[in-house]
């Protein structure tokens, strides 16, 4: 995994941590969530043959 790849990803999971605070989501949830996206995101990421920024756009894309 390429670190500008990761940098896409650490980039979206801050993001939706953020959402998840300004919701008022409580800690242990927010920490839920951000693991459960981040797992989803790596088992997505195996499966493909280019790991690059774009083919990780494009599997956030499809993750919302």
């Amino acid at each position: 995994m390429g670190i500008e790849s990761d940098q896409v990803v650490f980039e979206y999971l801050s993001r939706v941590g953020d959402v998840a605070q300004q919701r008022q989501l409580p800690s242990a949830t927010r920490m839920r969530l951000v693991s459960e996206l981040r797992n989803e995101i790596d088992r997505h990421r195996a499966k493909t043959t280019v790991d690059s920024p774009a083919a990780v756009r494009r599997i956030l894309d499809r993750l919302g």
